[in-house]
């Protein structure tokens, strides 16, 4: 609180100020989360059974894991090892992965020349950029 006094042509005159601050806001309750996550740990259902689906209602613990000569032999040879980098790939050997990372590469370097661009805009019409 301020208090101000003033005294002028033989009058007193007494003002006050106050100032008067909101509330403190306060953070609505957050909404709590149910976690519906959930991890199988029965041993002899993990090892028996594909377990894909958990939200799956009753007992019905997915589909048996088969024998390795029930599925197709693609699958095992599928290539799961991370992609290689552009450097080690060769247009020869490599085919069109060489040439879909080379288009994936030049893509990201116009885009960060255009980022450059408009981020360096105002530079663009100075008169030292002029020839």
């Amino acid at each position: 609180m301020l208090r101000a006094v003033i005294i002028g042509n033989g009058k007193r005159l007494s003002l006050t100020f106050s100032r008067s601050y909101a509330p403190p806001k306060t953070a609505p309750a957050a909404a709590v989360k149910l976690d519906k996550s959930f991890v199988e740990e029965d041993a002899e259902k993990l090892a028996t059974h594909v377990c894909i689906n958990a939200y799956i209602q009753g007992d019905e613990p997915g589909p048996k894991i088969l024998p390795d000569s029930e599925y197709p032999d693609w699958l095992f040879k599928l290539d799961l090892r991370p992609p290689r980098e552009f450097e080690d790939l060769d247009p020869e050997k490599d085919g069109w992965l060489y040439w879909r990372s080379l288009r994936k590469r030049q893509i990201e370097q116009n885009r960060r020349i255009q980022n450059l661009k408009t981020k360096f805009l105002h530079l663009q019409n100075s008169p030292s950029m002029k020839k």
